[in-house]
């Protein structure tokens, strides 16, 4: 199974956040970040399966709560569903327990949300092999 490309040859990434808000700027900042990239958004469990199915994105950046599911939880059935599929969990909660979970089910990385201005770009530059632009903005 491969990832599938946009249509200008895009590498798609796909971001899981029930806040509007937070979907929003997630998606403008990292738009501005990496232009070559295609962003999609989603506020569900149920969306996410379904946006996988018809995008195949090459990372997906998943909330842990949501308002249908554990992201935790659905991180482990994306990968067993679609194992090429990279996931970075992102959360408001710390504490080791939920990065362990979240490696232990295959995510390749555990961002808490307090630090995503300094660890949101490098970890979705060492995942889509694609530099960040030199002028990113602010989160």
């Amino acid at each position: 199974m491969t990832n599938k490309i946009g249509s200008r040859g895009q590498k798609t990434v796909l971001i899981v956040e029930d806040q509007a808000l937070m979907r929003q700027t997630l998606h403008d900042f990292l738009q501005n970040a990496f232009p070559d990239c295609n962003f999609l958004d989603v506020a569900d469990g149920a969306s996410a399966l379904e946006a996988c199915n018809a995008y195949r994105p090459i990372l997906v950046l998943m909330d842990k709560c949501l308002p249908d599911a554990d992201g935790i939880e659905l991180t482990a059935r994306l990968k067993k569903l679609y194992p090429v599929i990279q996931v970075i969990v992102i959360s408001y909660r710390s504490g080791e327990i939920y990065v362990q979970r979240a490696l232990a089910a295959g995510a390749r990385a555990y961002l808490v949300k307090d630090n995503l201005t300094t660890d949101l770009i490098p970890a979705v530059a060492a995942a889509i092999g694609v530099p960040p632009a030199t002028d990113s903005g602010t989160l």
